[in-house]
């Protein structure tokens, strides 16, 4: 209420300059929850002329991260890749209005990349906003504003929220034999939210005392903790109670990066090439039991609606590291402007099933050179999804290299690319299951 108030207050005021909201909290507080909420209240959006929201993540690429918000604000893409083109277009649509941009979960802690990306809102109208979510407080001090630190639930609150979505009451009153139980999960909690709601999506399904004390005293509390939280202990044993059948299916999804949006009809369907349906209710459509699969993953909370397209879906940052160590050697993923990285050895390249490849504007045989070591590799996803705008660019050549070392592909995917031609050796992949070549300029297929 604090911030939300912060928002309307200084923009009817009109007397503020652009202001910087720095949230501070540690992964799975609800920093981004409370992002969202403050973008989508009805208050906010009758203040703000325009409006433009970020998924940041690892990598601060003041490029593309103007390109987005560029896009946000004008609605429509934009292939220019020159940045200074790209930031005075920016200027021009955003000159004497005011706005707010959230920049979600930002790592960049260097100084001249902040204020790069910061030179187009200057020209904006008193009272426009910037507000960041970072679990890390450097970040916050370079924008030289006072950061909201956002705090653990109280005890109260975390046993309500764990009475939920477990209960689906907001207290154990009218279940007061799992009361002492539940409060001592709660306490495991530790007052954050992820945390309730996905030890409430375990103990939804087990409805005696003994089930619940079995989860409580699982040894996965025993294990040591990664550092800044990456896989928290709550999280491991939320994949421990899922059904068998659930597991590989949300496991894949390490394949994506972080804050990917995927649609629910194309995640099923790489879940069908990749036979994860197999062999399972044979009377049964294996779409519609796909669609099923992925109802009970958002269900349990591994997956989470996108606040910007409702049409999409995406995985918390905890859970993408716990679904990478999951798979752990067998998953592999690089890509953007960085070469991928040579410190596998060659058996662990041959172990790897699953890889991703975040492409820049041009993709030469050198980025793609480790892949082609991936002698097993059953799926290759190059993940770019338009939505910084524009496409990017492989030769007919490089693309035929890569396919014809790669004999047992069952998905392979290469979206937003302008490829003209498709390399007659895909009808050599003998496995291939699911083919994506949405948004080229393909004529014809060999």
């Amino acid at each position: 209420m604090e911030i939300l108030q912060l928002l309307i207050r200084e923009v009817k005021n009109s007397d503020a300059t652009l202001s910087i909201v720095p949230i501070v909290g540690m992964g799975g507080v609800g920093k981004t929850a409370l992002a969202q909420w403050l973008y989508n209240d009805a208050k906010v959006n009758s203040c703000f002329e325009k409006k433009a929201w970020v998924c940041v993540s690892d990598v601060f690429d003041v490029l593309d991260i103007t390109k987005t918000i560029l896009q946000s604000i004008i609605r429509s893409s934009d292939d220019d890749k020159d940045l200074n083109k790209l930031q005075v277009k920016l200027m021009d649509n955003l000159a004497g209005k005011k706005f707010l941009v959230v920049l979600d979960d930002i790592w960049n802690e260097k100084y001249e990349k902040w204020t790069a990306l910061l030179k187009p809102f200057e020209v904006g109208a008193k009272g426009s906003k910037i507000i960041i979510t970072t679990r890390n407080r450097n970040v916050a001090f370079i924008t030289r504003a006072s950061p909201y630190h956002l705090r653990e639930l109280s005890f109260d609150n975390c046993i309500s929220l764990l009475a939920f979505h477990a209960l689906g009451v907001t207290n154990f009153e009218s279940h007061p034999a799992f009361e002492i139980i539940g409060k001592k999960i709660a306490k495991r909690c530790e007052g954050l939210p992820l945390a309730a709601k996905m030890f409430g999506g375990v103990l939804r399904t087990k409805s005696n005392l003994d089930e619940w004390e079995d989860t409580l005293n699982n040894k996965i509390w025993d294990l040591p903790t990664a550092k800044n939280n990456e896989v928290l202990p709550i999280l491991k044993l939320s994949y421990v109670h899922l059904p068998s059948y659930l597991k590989r299916c949300f496991a894949y999804c390490a394949v994506f990066t972080k804050d990917y949006e995927i649609e629910r009809d194309e995640l099923v369907l790489l879940w069908i090439a990749e036979g994860f349906l197999d062999g399972q209710k044979a009377n049964e459509n294996i779409l519609k039991l796909g669609w099923k699969h992925f109802d009970e993953l958002v269900s349990r909370s591994f997956l989470q609606q996108s606040s910007i397209d409702a049409t999409k879906f995406s995985m918390h940052d905890l859970l993408n590291d716990l679904a990478k160590s999951i798979l752990g050697g067998t998953c592999f993923s690089s890509g953007g402007s960085q070469v991928a990285s040579n410190e596998h050895d060659v058996s662990s390249l041959e172990k790897t099933r699953y890889a991703s490849f975040i492409p820049s504007w041009f993709v030469t045989s050198k980025f793609l050179k480790t892949y082609q070591g991936m002698k097993a590799l059953r799926s290759l996803i190059l993940v770019h999804d338009g939505s910084s705008g524009g496409s990017f660019f492989i030769s007919n050549k490089v693309l035929h290299d890569l396919l014809t070392n790669l004999k047992y592909l069952r998905v392979f995917s290469l979206c937003h690319c302008c490829i003209v031609e498709v390399p007659n050796c895909v009808g050599d992949l003998k496995h291939l299951r699911y083919l994506n070549f949405s948004y080229t300029d393909i004529k014809r297929l060999p």
